[in-house]
């Protein structure tokens, strides 16, 4: 059973049904609907699909989930005792369920059964738990990759500790010999507007990560606008000096992404790529995307002239 067949239930503890809309959030690709849909359904299978405090825990356990957050479980729990206003002993109860999630270390009886139910990814087959790492990977795509293997290894044998998962020492080989393709999507970005977020966008389809990196160039008067809320879920960095000297000292391979609206923009990058080419002290690869056609006017040096008359918002993100 889906979590959204317990809407009337919600509805008859004292919730709005709009309470599920924080999993709709863009930024969460494992931590959504589909994971309530699997607590419910394990729930139902076990005959505890009825229990007011088991359902109240799969609402609101990753309902405030900011993966840079150390806090999620205590700010979901306190979110849950502000919108709920039910007995106070079924409060103590899914707070104390909430809770536990953070470790995993049940403190009570239903507690061991909401935990067992939330971690049910681990006992999946080894196809399906790839699925969950490109998810989790997805959400964490702001931490530097070097940085995310470390840790994703070491939360990956934590949890091992945790579950008797046949395919889960096989994740971890999985993760520890990885190569996901990641790209760098460069530039001055001043403005980040609304033609650079089309041309991230596809970027994204095509590749498990892109960092946005904006670069100081001399040539270009110095940034006057930060980098929009749209991308703090995304790895941002800035360099000075060469591009080529960035995308060496990652420590890893990446593709140069470079985004086009015209002819004019494909003569000028290609070259681009020639001193790319002679600069890097490896084989470098490029991907130049074309912008959707509605975008293809929008340039940041027009955004700033059109800010002196205030009509510069509606191309920003």
């Amino acid at each position: 059973m889906k979590i959204s067949d317990k809407t009337d239930k919600l509805l008859s503890l004292g919730l709005n049904k709009d309470i599920l809309n924080h999993y709709l959030e863009p930024h969460r690709f494992y931590h959504t609907l589909e994971h309530l849909d699997d607590i419910c359904d394990q729930l139902d299978k076990k005959g505890y699909g009825d229990n007011d405090a088991l359902l109240l825990a799969t609402v609101f356990h990753d309902i405030i989930y900011d993966p840079r957050s150390p806090t999620n479980e205590e700010d979901s729990a306190s979110y849950f005792n502000k919108v709920f206003s039910g007995s106070q002993a079924l409060k103590d109860d899914v707070t104390q369920i909430i809770l536990d999630t953070k470790t995993h270390q049940a403190q009570s009886e239903l507690s061991a059964i909401f935990c067992e139910a939330d971690l049910n990814i681990l006992q999946q087959p080894f196809h399906r738990l790839l699925e969950y790492e490109q998810q989790i990977f997805k959400e964490f795509q702001f931490v530097d990759y070097s940085v995310y293997k470390q840790k994703r290894i070491e939360a990956l044998e934590d949890l091992a500790l945790k579950a008797n998962s046949p395919d889960l020492a096989y994740l971890i080989d999985y993760v520890r010999a990885r190569k996901p393709n990641i790209a760098v999507y460069p530039g001055s970005f001043n403005p980040f507007h609304k033609g650079h977020y089309n041309i991230l966008q596809k970027a994204e389809q095509i590749f498990d990560k892109v960092i946005i990196a904006r670069g100081f160039n001399p040539g270009k008067e110095k940034a006057s606008y930060e980098l929009p809320d749209a991308l703090k879920c995304r790895q941002t960095a800035t360099y000075e000096g060469l591009l080529t000297e960035f995308t060496n000292n990652l420590g890893y391979d990446v593709t140069i992404i470079r985004g086009l609206r015209n002819g004019s923009d494909l003569h000028y990058e290609l070259n681009q790529y020639r001193y790319l080419q002679e600069l890097s002290d490896k084989h470098i690869n490029v991907v130049a995307i074309f912008c959707d056609m509605e975008f293809e006017h929008i340039s940041s040096t027009g955004i700033r002239q059109l800010e002196k008359y205030g009509k510069a918002s509606e191309y920003l993100i």
